[in-house]
């Protein structure tokens, strides 16, 4: 596969089977995930903890999925993989101490990472809201990304408090 086509050098780009502006939407969401796929491997080069560092990539693996969905509105994300987010949470929040005020993200360079990578979520997040706005997208993608920013908070917590 040849990585430059030349075919985007009139600001268009191809999005399934037609031609779109680069600062279409859509796009917007496909290059945020990117960028959020690229985070979250950075962030995997530098944790310590074995099962954090496994599900970040096995999460990057998953968002492959998720820009499947909205890119042909298929429905690989599901309520089951919105459930397992939820339950890392859970499962790591009882081990934390009660969080009692704000928190200065990023006093290690594992949890600066992924701080980060959750402020990166937070930004597919409002690109998928202006996406949607025009399209039917499955409200699992919503409820998946917005877990998922929680997710990485409590990483980035995990790593600097256990």
């Amino acid at each position: 596969m040849k990585i430059s086509t030349k075919t985007g050098d009139n600001k268009l780009t191809d999005a399934i089977f037609k031609r779109v502006y680069k600062d279409d939407p859509l796009i917007e969401c496909v290059g945020t995930l990117d960028e959020l796929q690229v985070s979250l491997m950075h962030a995997y080069n530098f944790v310590a903890n074995e099962k954090i560092k496994n599900h970040l990539k096995s999460l990057v693996k998953k968002l492959f999925l998720f820009g499947e969905d909205l890119l042909r509105s298929t429905k690989n994300i599901n309520s089951k993989d919105v459930l397992e987010i939820e339950e890392k949470i859970q499962y790591y929040e009882e081990q934390l101490p009660e969080q009692k005020a704000f928190i200065l993200p990023g006093k290690t360079p594992e949890s600066s990472l992924l701080h980060i990578s959750r402020t990166v979520t937070r930004r597919l997040e409002r690109r998928i809201v202006t996406y949607g706005k025009g399209q039917n997208i499955d409200l699992n993608i919503y409820a998946f990304i917005n877990r998922l920013s929680d997710l990485l908070y409590i990483y980035a917590r995990v790593t600097e408090e256990l």
